[in-house]
């Protein structure tokens, strides 16, 4: 995962270790390291987890790299509204 996501996931633990953190969402404090440090990406299960714990809101998103896709999907949705 991203070096932001790693940050923000630190901040979000605040003050807590690792361990009581990791107890809290329910899983090992080795796993949950592995995630912190970039080692292991996160489940959606976890990151739901997570975000439920500090209070946050969680987004998941698929955005298009490709400008034609973009161009589909808007197109797509001016036919719908026509």
């Amino acid at each position: 995962m991203e070096l932001a996501f790693r940050s923000r996931l630190r901040q979000m633990r605040g003050n807590k270790t690792r361990k009581q953190f990791a107890e809290e969402i329910g899983m090992k404090e080795s796993n949950y390291l592995k995630i912190e440090l970039g080692k292991s990406n996160p489940t959606v299960k976890t990151l739901e987890r997570i975000a439920k714990l500090t209070n946050s809101t969680l987004v998941i998103d698929l955005i298009p790299n490709d400008s034609e896709q973009l161009e589909l999907q808007l197109d797509s949705e001016i036919s719908k509204k026509e």
